[in-house]
């Protein structure tokens, strides 16, 4: 396994890397001008279809196909970006083209569409807005529907298990892995911001001496919070500051953990629709 490891560390990843670049570097500096291209005899050029020729390693009774490894990761690279970004799909099948001329490789044709044919929001636009999206909408856990909050517009916009299905028969099963991982780094996000707040002194203090409290009172008042007390901390956090549209610090608790709310909603809605 040591071995297994050393190998896939010093030798497959940096060259999937450094074929990637390669790739992005030609096919850019064709289609922007003003980009700098390499000059190969100040530069010097590496032949890196030498290492992506070679015959299957065998190590210790495994075997190592350099060549399927970095055929896959580029296979996987670009289907992913691809669906983040539809209208770069010209320029991923460039890089294609360019990775079986140059390099010999054969990678598989996306087949992603633009966008559904069927009226309604689709799950890639939703997947490259998502901090737009779980803050404009309101989710239902109940019938697992998301409506769109009411504004200047006459019309809202929903999406329900009926629309994902119809953007994943669309695009493939695929894009279901590729929402969930993006949905996942936004949740890290604002899961980092949740705790800063948690853990500032000025809420950290007062929530430890509301939770005292309550704890030496509790059989009194019978395990419930009272209202009084909830609304003397409001104002006590209110004391702290206030933004332009009157929202205190509470408030903005409020809708972080509303947006957190509707992104594992959107979760559960794409494994539904799948």
């Amino acid at each position: 396994k040591f071995l297994m490891d050393a190998l896939e560390a010093e030798l497959v990843e940096p060259l999937c890397r450094e074929i990637e670049t390669d790739l992005r570097l030609r096919i850019h500096s064709a289609q922007i001008e003003q980009l700098q291209k390499s000059n190969p005899v100040k530069e010097g050029v590496r032949d890196l279809s030498t290492f992506v020729g070679m015959r299957p390693l065998r190590v210790l009774g495994d075997v190592v196909d350099v060549k399927a490894k970095v055929t896959q990761y580029l296979d996987e690279t670009f289907y992913n970006l691809t669906a983040v970004a539809t209208n770069d799909w010209q320029t991923y099948g460039e890089m294609r083209n360019l990775a079986q001329s140059r390099y010999g490789l054969h990678l598989t044709e996306t087949y992603l569409p633009v966008g559904t044919l069927e009226q309604g929001l689709d799950v890639l636009e939703i997947m490259r807005n998502i901090h737009v999206f779980v803050a404009k909408f309101a989710y239902s856990m109940h019938t697992q529907v998301f409506v769109e909050r009411p504004g200047a517009n006459k019309y809202v916009n929903t999406i329900g298990i009926q629309q994902v299905a119809n953007s994943i028969r669309t695009h493939g099963t695929g894009i279901m892995n590729t929402t969930v991982n993006y949905t996942y780094q936004y949740l890290a996000k604002r899961f980092a911001v949740l705790s800063q707040f948690l853990y500032d002194d000025h809420i950290r203090s007062r929530l430890l001496k509301d939770a005292k409290g309550f704890k030496e009172q509790a059989k009194e008042l019978n395990n419930r919070y009272p209202y009084d007390r909830a609304q003397t901390f409001n104002q006590e956090i209110r004391r702290l500051g206030v933004d332009e549209a009157g929202q205190s610090y509470l408030d903005k608790f409020r809708e972080l953990v509303t947006e957190i709310g509707n992104a594992l909603g959107y979760v559960r809605l794409i494994r539904a629709g799948g």
